[in-house]
């Protein structure tokens, strides 16, 4: 909080007080801060007991003098109690920020909450954001705000690091060609459902006509790979950058089992690298929880990529259906030398499953240490707004206006707007409507 976030130097002492105290060394002023969370862990790590206690209690820093520029005029506290008490040359602060703000960023509580969905994730809606109606909101960043409004009051000549935001763009390429032009179980698994589930029957008629033309040896665009080829003509317009995360190694039924090692796969890697964009790793379904997947999938990129001569300043990516485990999955990614791991979304609901729009260097829970790795929380998935079997907001002007909200949020607060979009979800004209929308609009919009 005080050197990443804020851009602060610091020195760290211990006391034995209850409470963090923030002084400078050449005055007589201070602030301290409830320290709730640190006190109670300690007897109690990884715990039931350690938990917040719902519903948790709202405070409004306005009725206290002090102005903030917040989401709303009163904020949730995780951890601690409201108020803030001024005194001549110091101020207490009940709210334990430190303590709710690790609570969020290391995802505490998925060591503890025991809900899973049927792919194994802990889902949006077993969150103490979501249960305590704050999953749309960056509430470390507003906690931030909160400590930063206190700091400066105290000591007037302070300055913060200056955060500019920014987008990332990002495409998860399950599937870099279409399976149901190659594969006749894929096309008529593909056209069944197009055919009962969605009742198009245009689109079903595409999709065996395609199979059957290609078959036959008539040119057939490949509208995955072509979707592409599209992501970065567009995205090269507006200036940005775009990174494509590649499964490596088969590990399910819900993988991609193409070969990475194809002419046709390492052509794609060369020119999305001689265009100035990213390639990362998009770790099988099963590597979560499996060291030897995750080696394995570790082991085929990086042959593949120093074989192309593809060099890049970092090296990161996102896991399969963001598939997670906070005790093993942040570790795997760790030893295997990345520097990024942008995995942090829920599926099933849009939101802030960090609590921040921000970059930050991750926890390891189990042995109680910071990590090298950061994670780059994903804010927004194409799929978690638009499909059925999540928000289910189609292509509505809601839905667009559900992108603006957090793309706008995460820019208030000077953060890094992480989309997902894959390849594959560019069906029709308003998939690419709504694609251009987003990588076009300012925060401001």
């Amino acid at each position: 909080m005080l050197g990443e976030f804020l851009g602060l130097d610091f020195d760290v002492t211990e006391h034995n007080e209850s409470f963090i105290k923030i002084t400078d060394p050449s005055d007589k002023v201070s602030l301290t801060l409830n320290a709730d969370f640190f006190q109670n862990s300690g007897q109690a790590w990884l715990q039931e007991k350690s938990m917040p206690v719902l519903p948790l209690q709202t405070w409004s820093p306005s009725g206290d003098g002090l102005h903030v520029n917040l989401i709303e005029e009163s904020i949730p506290i995780i951890y601690g109690q409201a108020g803030l008490i001024k005194e001549l040359n110091h101020w207490h602060l009940n709210l334990d920020i430190f303590g709710s703000a690790f609570f969020m960023l290391s995802r505490y509580e998925e060591l503890i909450t025991q809900t899973r969905d049927k792919h194994d994730r802990f889902p949006a809606t077993a969150s103490i954001a979501f249960k305590a109606n704050f999953l749309e909101r960056p509430i470390v960043d507003e906690y931030l705000e909160i400590l930063w409004a206190c700091m400066h009051q105290l000591w007037p000549e302070l300055e913060r690091k200056q955060r500019q935001a920014e987008n990332f763009i990002t495409c998860d390429i399950d599937w870099p060609f279409n399976p149901s032009l190659y594969s006749v179980k894929t096309m008529i698994r593909t056209a069944g459902s197009a055919l009962i589930k969605e009742r198009l029957i245009r689109k079903t008629a595409k999709i065996l006509f395609r199979y059957l033309f290609k078959k036959c040896g008539f040119g057939v665009e490949d509208d995955y790979r072509e979707a592409i080829n599209w992501i970065m003509e567009v995205n090269e317009k507006e200036g940005s950058e775009v990174s494509f995360y590649f499964i490596t190694h088969f590990t399910s039924k819900f993988d991609s089992n193409l070969d990475f090692n194809s002419h046709e796969l390492r052509s794609l890697l060369r020119e999305i690298h001689q265009r100035g964009h990213k390639v990362g790793l998009h770790p099988g379904y099963e590597t979560f929880n499996n060291s030897d997947n995750f080696s394995k999938s570790v082991s085929e990129f990086k042959r593949i990529l120093q074989e192309e001569g593809i060099e890049q300043s970092c090296y990161g990516g996102r896991q399969h259906f963001l598939l997670w485990n906070a005790a093993i999955t942040p570790q795997l990614w760790e030893q295997h030398g990345f520097d990024y791991d942008s995995t942090l979304g829920f599926a099933d609901k849009s939101g802030f499953r960090c609590g921040t729009g921000h970059e930050f260097t991750m926890y390891n829970l189990i042995n109680r240490k910071r990590f090298k790795l950061k994670q780059r929380p994903l804010i927004s998935m194409e799929c978690t707004v638009i499909e059925q079997r999540y928000e289910g907001l189609g292509y509505s002007n809601t839905a667009v206006e559900r992108f603006k909200y957090f793309k706008n949020i995460v820019h208030k607060y000077g953060g890094n707007f992480t989309l997902l979009w894959h390849n594959s979800h560019f069906e029709n004209k308003q998939d690419k409507e709504f694609y251009l929308e987003l990588i076009r609009m300012k925060g401001s919009d």
